[in-house]
């Protein structure tokens, strides 16, 4: 069974992989977005107001460096006084491991943002958008840790619902607020299955009953 696991993690990074790449290379020397970039960008900011641009500034902060700073934090007080120990590392894996490597892709393709779109102001390079990565590493690998322990078994689809529902919202937030390409939020969603793949295979996903 644990073979069977593997194989299908490795399948499904390889074809994440060879699609960022694919994303990667046609953005690298593009002035412009690529794709559905653009479109999907007009679309969107012919229609925004005001009402809209606070709550998505609120969606925003869920994915911010700030806010997983805190919550993490609390998370690892939380694990060390319940002694739930396997869950540190993959609290620092999903989010310090994704943050570094979002930084390094992002001096790779060094792509500008959609300046003409902004509602605020963003510095740094664009490709792959930091909150889709590092929200869909984070909340990802929480949730699987999560509803591996028993006293949810029944609820486990209500908090992959949930899980999906603000990764998706933050991702769109970052389009809406106009400093993300679309391209750039779908790159950054890839990584951070990846990266959450990834934690999950190092922390022995057969192994554990969760937090």
């Amino acid at each position: 069974m644990k073979k069977k696991m593997t194989t299908i993690i490795s399948t499904i990074s390889i074809i994440l992989f060879i699609v960022f790449l694919s994303l990667a290379f046609s953005i690298k020397d593009a002035d412009k977005g690529i794709l559905f970039d653009e479109s999907m960008m007009e679309w969107v900011h012919k229609n925004i107001n005001s009402n809209m641009t606070i709550v998505m500034k609120g969606i925003t902060f869920l994915g911010s460096t700030y806010f997983f700073m805190i919550v993490g934090v609390l998370l690892l007080f939380y694990f060390i006084k319940t002694k739930h120990y396997e869950g540190i590392f993959p609290l620092l894996f999903s989010t310090i491991g994704s943050f570094s490597l979002n930084a390094i892709l992002k001096h790779i393709f060094t792509r500008t943002r959609p300046i003409e779109y902004f509602l605020i102001h963003q510095g740094g390079y664009s490709f792959p958008s930091g909150h889709a990565m590092v929200s869909m590493s984070f909340y990802t690998t929480m949730t699987y840790f999560v509803v591996k322990n028993k006293k949810y078994k029944n609820k486990n689809y209500l908090f992959w619902i949930l899980n999906f529902l603000i990764v998706g919202l933050i991702g769109f937030s970052r389009i809406y607020l106009g400093v993300h390409w679309p391209t750039d939020v779908l790159a950054g969603y890839m990584m951070g299955f990846l990266v959450y793949l990834f934690t999950i295979f190092l922390s022995g996903y057969k192994k554990k009953e969760g937090f």
